[in-house]
């Protein structure tokens, strides 16, 4: 009975999590960069240049990872042709995409955010909203805290994002991110394609 109970509180506190307004629950001042929030974001350009993982793989990391956009990389948005190998549930609310680049056997991680974590100043939150729409309506089962595989062929488009933590399975070794994603089209898989 005691055991019951506490599952129950258990879940009752992460249902109240779920629904709050953006704050430090959603990762605190990175959280500003990785939902374009943060001060220097009209200075991302959502131009889609057209890229690759492997040439993703190839830019050199900044001394300094902080919370300012310092580099080309954190100023345009990437699109990138590549298959989702998996995914899951974060436990801030993203949804984390291991991408697959065939030709290189490269992975790389792409982040679509929590939409209760995008604040009132968040560029492109319409875009950023239906990528995440685009691969949750489509992609089946839902995203849980397990990885998935998937295997589902996509274009993605999003913000050039580094991290300074490299323990995210199919993290790139220079910490390259796409973040937030900020358009997302399945080409094949997930029901969509042949």
């Amino acid at each position: 009975m005691l055991v019951v109970a506490a599952l129950a509180a258990s879940a009752a506190a992460r249902a109240g999590e779920q629904s709050r307004a953006p704050g430090p629950w959603c990762g605190g001042q990175p959280w500003r960069l990785m939902t374009l929030a943060d001060a220097q974001r009209k200075l991302v350009h959502f131009d889609r240049i057209e890229t690759s993982v492997p040439d993703i793989a190839k830019l050199q990391t900044p001394q300094v990872i902080g919370l300012r956009r310092n580099t080309n990389f954190q100023l345009h948005t990437w699109q990138v042709h590549a298959t989702v190998d998996r995914y899951r549930i974060a436990s801030n609310g993203d949804i984390v995409l291991v991408l697959f680049d065939i030709p290189s056997g490269m992975y790389m991680d792409a982040y679509l955010p929590n939409p209760q974590c995008l604040g009132k100043d968040s560029r492109d939150r319409t875009g950023i909203v239906a990528a995440r729409d685009a691969f949750t309506q489509n992609c089946k089962p839902p995203a849980t805290a397990q990885w998935q595989l998937l295997g589902a062929s996509i274009d993605i488009s999003g913000v050039g994002y580094w991290d300074a933590v490299r323990t995210t399975r199919g993290e790139l070794p220079n910490g390259a991110e796409l973040r937030p994603v900020t358009n997302l089209s399945i080409t094949a898989g997930c029901g969509v394609g042949g």
